[in-house]
């Protein structure tokens, strides 16, 4: 029985030690401003996980995305309100190639408001397949703060 408590003890220690390890983090996307994507998200993101890796922590990232920055996650743009959106049209092949990076090698979570994508005739088939849309923007960063995610606005 003094096995099995001091086991239970172990573990249990063991997965506190992990857990601490985890830094987690809500970026909160509301602007279609190009300059503050590129560095408040995409460089910052990138910046902070090598950060975290030198010190032997993970990062867990979650981009919740609403406002006018839903221009930049759509992929088939001729089927979307965007088609003739200057912005969206220039941007589409830099940004799609750097979110499917976040996504792809730093295991960035991007989540998408359904009811902005409703009230904006956004089709959940035009957006990249790794943009989730099933909640809308006030649920997705209320659970992820009541998980303990920082919150990061990027407005």
């Amino acid at each position: 029985m003094k096995l099995f408590k001091a086991l239970l003890i172990a573990s249990l220690l063991s997965l506190g030690t992990l857990y601490a390890d985890t830094v987690k983090v809500v970026y909160d996307l509301t602007t279609d401003n190009i300059d503050k994507i590129e560095k408040r998200l995409i460089n910052s993101l990138v910046a902070v996980s090598k950060h975290y890796t030198r010190e032997k922590k993970s990062l867990k990232a979650i981009v919740v995305i609403s406002g006018n920055s839903y221009k930049y996650f759509v992929n088939d743009l001729k089927a979307s309100p965007y088609a003739s959106d200057d912005d969206a049209v220039d941007m589409q092949a830099y940004f799609k190639l750097r979110f499917k990076d976040l996504h792809d090698v730093y295991g960035v979570t991007f989540n998408m408001c359904s009811s902005g994508m409703k009230a904006k005739k956004i089709q959940k088939h035009t957006l990249y397949e790794y943009v989730h849309a099933e909640k809308m923007k006030s649920v997705y960063l209320i659970d992820a703060q009541n998980d303990g995610y920082a919150y990061m606005p990027i407005h």
